[in-house]
C-alpha cells in the first residue's frame, strides 16, 4: 500500500511540475517544401521536383539553451529519369562496357511517394531563449538532430493508372528464384539533422524558418536500389505489370504494345538480368529534405514564475 502511495505521489508531483512549468511548452506548425536525393534524382536536387510539406509539432524548453521537439510531418517526393535524358556515362550493359551511354534515357523510370514521418529532435539554441519574460523579443537560432520513423509508398503512372511499385516487385523481390531477396519495408528509420531560427513576435508567439535533411535507412524510397532481375522471373511472379514496370526501356520502342501483347517485343528491352538499375555513387541510401516557415504558440499560466537555469 505504501508503495502504491509513493507511486501516486510521484505521478502527482510530476504532473504538477509540468503544469507549473507549462510556460516551457510550445505547440506549432511548419508549412513548406520537400525534395529528395536518390537514384531518380541523379543524386542532385531537382528544383522542379519540389513539393508541399507540412508538420505539427510540440516543443519543450528544458532551459534557455536546450529543447526537445516531437513532430508529425507530411512530405511528397518524386523523381524522373526524363530530367536527365541527355546525360551520358560509361556503363556495363550486358557485361560489355559502353562509352557515353544515355543511361537515364533508356532506364526511363519515375516515381512519386507520400511520406508520413514521426520524429523526435533535440535542439540546441545558439543564443539563449529567455523563458522568464513576456516582454523580451529574443532571436533564437538553433541546430537540431534527432531520430524518426517514416512511412513511404513509391508509385508510378502506367496506362493512365496509379500503380504501387513495391507489390509488383520490380527487381524480383520475393520471387522463388530470388527467395533471399525480400520485399523492402515501407516503413524506415531516419536521422533528421538541420538548423533554423525563430523570432518572438508577441508575448506568446514565435515565427521562424527551419530546414532539415533526413538520412534514411532505405535505398528504396524511389523503388530503385539494385539490379535488373530476370524478365521471366518477374513476369511469372507479378505478371505483365511487374514486367513492364521493371524495365521501361521498351516504352522508347514505338512498336511495343503492352496492351495487346503481355510481353512487349524482347528486342525492345535494353537491359538484362544483373545489369545495374541503381548507379548511385555518393549516397548509400536515399535522403529527403523538409524546410518551411514555422509558427509556434507558447503555453503559459499567467502569474507563475519559471525557474532560472
Amino acid at each position: 500500500m505504501d508503495s502504491l502511495k509513493r507511486k501516486l505521489l510521484f505521478v502527482f508531483s510530476l504532473v504538477s511540475s509540468l503544469i507549473v512549468s507549462a510556460q516551457h511548452v510550445e505547440v506549432g506548425l511548419m508549412l513548406g517544401a520537400s525534395n529528395y536525393l536518390g537514384d531518380l534524382s541523379n543524386e542532385t536536387i531537382v528544383l522542379k521536383q519540389t513539393h508541399f510539406s507540412g508538420s505539427l509539432f510540440g516543443r519543450y524548453n528544458f532551459s534557455p539553451r536546450l529543447a526537445v521537439k516531437g513532430s508529425f510531418g507530411y512530405a511528397r517526393v518524386s523523381g524522373d529519369d526524363k530530367n536527365f535524358v541527355s546525360e551520358k556515362r560509361d556503363y556495363m550493359l550486358n557485361q560489355v562496357e559502353v562509352k557515353d551511354f544515355e543511361f537515364n534515357k533508356f532506364r526511363n523510370l519515375n516515381f512519386f511517394s507520400d511520406i508520413y514521418e514521426f520524429s523526435l529532435h533535440g535542439e540546441f539554441n545558439l543564443l539563449p531563449n529567455d523563458l522568464n519574460s513576456y516582454n523580451t523579443r529574443p532571436f533564437v537560432p538553433y541546430v537540431f538532430m534527432g531520430i524518426g520513423i517514416f512511412n513511404f509508398n513509391p508509385k508510378t503512372t502506367y496506362n493512365n493508372t496509379t500503380i504501387e511499385l513495391q507489390p509488383v516487385a520490380t527487381e524480383g523481390q520475393g520471387s522463388t528464384t530470388y527467395n533471399d531477396f525480400k520485399p523492402y519495408n515501407l516503413s524506415s528509420m531516419c536521422i533528421p539533422i538541420g538548423l533554423g531560427f525563430r523570432q518572438k513576435i508577441g508575448d506568446d508567439f514565435f515565427l521562424g524558418v527551419e530546414a532539415g535533411v533526413r538520412f534514411t535507412s532505405t535505398n528504396y524510397l524511389d523503388d530503385v536500389g539494385g539490379v535488373y532481375g530476370s524478365r521471366s522471373v518477374i513476369s511469372g511472379a507479378t505478371g505483365r505489370t511487374g514486367l513492364h514496370l521493371s524495365d521501361r526501356s521498351w516504352e522508347l520502342n514505338p512498336s511495343a504494345d503492352p496492351i495487346n501483347n503481355p510481353n512487349p517485343l524482347s528486342e525492345a528491352y535494353i537491359f538484362n538480368e544483373n545489369d545495374k538499375r541503381s548507379v548511385r555513387e555518393t549516397f548509400r541510401n536515399d535522403v529527403y529534405f523538409m524546410a518551411g516557415i514555422t509558427l509556434s504558440y507558447t503555453l503559459r499560466f499567467r502569474g507563475q514564475g519559471c525557474p532560472q537555469f
